[in-house]
């Protein structure tokens, strides 16, 4: 019995999962095709086939809705952060990195980027946003005084314009990167990957 029982649950928080996704789904179409503010939750309910009830069982609001979205950005980013605070990070391998995630999440990036009642009701996710930032342009700071400066107790610490040339090269790395795939076909070509890398290591490096 006991067996039964946990195969039904098994069945019952599987479907839920599934459910949570075709809701994400539904919802980055809706406010890719009519904004975040023009959607409301008996849209996304539409849809979906279900009720506003039924979805209020996953979702407790519309805004909750958009933070699970931005939720995959966030945590692939944030890997990029811990990989590359786990020891000295090589800057070219870290920028090709944020180049190839935010290819790979562009379509979100850019819905969520371009709408200000968005970016308005993700306000309880930017101090993290700005932290992953932060500690994407520290590590390029670490790299770029790291290659500069020799090993030793004598080691100079980042100066101001390290800094600055840090946050120039992530830039053109993540902004360049939407750029060109909003100009084009969605999709960046190894020449134009090459490009951007290129162009964020010469502002890296001066």
């Amino acid at each position: 019995m006991s067996g039964t029982k946990e195969r039904q649950g098994g069945r019952a928080g599987q479907n839920a999962q599934e459910t949570r996704r075709r809701i994400l789904s539904i919802a980055q179409e809706l406010f890719a095709g009519q904004g975040y503010a023009g959607t409301s939750i008996a849209d996304i309910a539409g849809r979906l086939g279900t009720s506003k009830a039924a979805l209020y069982y996953h979702f407790a609001s519309k805004a909750e809705i958009i933070e699970a979205l931005m939720a995959e950005p966030l945590l692939a980013y944030q890997r990029l952060a811990d990989a590359a605070a786990s020891g000295r990070a090589d800057a070219g391998e870290l920028l090709g990195a944020v180049i190839d995630t935010t290819a790979e999440l562009h379509t979100l990036i850019d819905l969520i980027g371009g709408d200000p009642s968005a970016r308005a009701a993700l306000q309880r996710v930017v101090p993290r946003s700005q932290e992953i930032n932060a500690a994407l342009t520290a590590a390029l700071t670490a790299a770029l005084t790291a290659a500069l400066t020799p090993p030793g107790p004598d080691a100079a610490g980042p100066d101001a314009a390290g800094v600055v040339r840090a946050h120039a090269a992530y830039a053109v790395a993540k902004n360049g990167t939407l750029a060109l795939l909003s100009a084009g076909d969605g999709a960046l070509t190894p020449a134009e990957r090459s490009g951007l890398l290129a162009a964020a290591l010469r502002a890296l490096h001066g």
